[in-house]
C-alpha cells in the first residue's frame, strides 16, 4: 500500500468515536496488521479520542482532529484537541495531573486507565501541549512483516 496522509476532524462528542475506531480498524487491517493488533490499535484510538472529547475539548463546534499517516512500515496517528477553557477546571495534561492520575489508577477505579493502555499497546507514545492550548497525543504502531520477525 502506498504512503497515505489522512486528516479527519470530528465534533467533540462521543457519538463520533465509534466511526473513527471502525475507520482506523479497517485501515490497519488493510495495511496488514494482525487481527489482534487491529484490536489493540482500535482500543488505543478509542481511549485517546475519549480523553480528547471528555477532558480536552471545551466546544463541540471546534472538535478533535486526527492526522493519520501510513506507509509499508507503520501507522502513525496524532489526536489533537483544543483544550478546555472552563474556569476552575484543571488542565488534564500538567505533570502534576498526570502523576495524580497514575497514582490513583487501580483495577477498582472506573477511570484513569486510558493513558496507561495507550502507552502499553502502542510502539511509540508521545503527549504534549499544543499551540491551541490543548493536547496532542501521537501513537505509532510498527507493522512487522513475517520476514522482519526474528525467532
Amino acid at each position: 500500500m502506498a504512503n497515505a496522509d489522512i486528516k479527519l476532524k470530528i465534533p467533540s462528542s462521543v457519538l463520533y468515536i465509534d466511526p473513527v475506531r471502525a475507520f482506523i480498524g479497517n485501515l490497519a487491517k488493510n495495511l496488514g496488521f494482525s487481527r489482534k493488533r487491529v484490536a489493540d490499535i482500535q482500543l488505543v484510538i478509542d481511549e485517546i479520542c475519549s480523553n480528547a472529547v471528555h477532558h480536552g475539548s471545551s466546544d463541540t463546534t471546534v472538535g478533535v482532529t486526527l492526522q493519520i499517516r501510513s506507509d509499508v512500515h507503520s501507522l502513525e496517528i496524532l489526536v489533537r484537541d483544543t483544550g478546555s477553557r472552563r474556569t476552575g477546571q484543571k488542565h488534564w495534561l500538567t505533570h502534576e495531573r498526570l502523576s495524580e492520575i497514575e497514582a490513583n489508577r487501580s483495577p477498582s477505579n472506573e477511570g484513569g486507565h486510558g493513558i496507561f493502555i495507550a502507552k502499553s499497546l502502542s510502539d511509540t507514545y508521545e503527549m504534549q501541549t499544543n499551540a491551541a492550548g490543548g493536547t496532542d497525543v501521537r501513537v505509532v504502531f510498527q507493522l512487522l512483516k513475517p520476514a522482519a520477525i526474528k525467532p
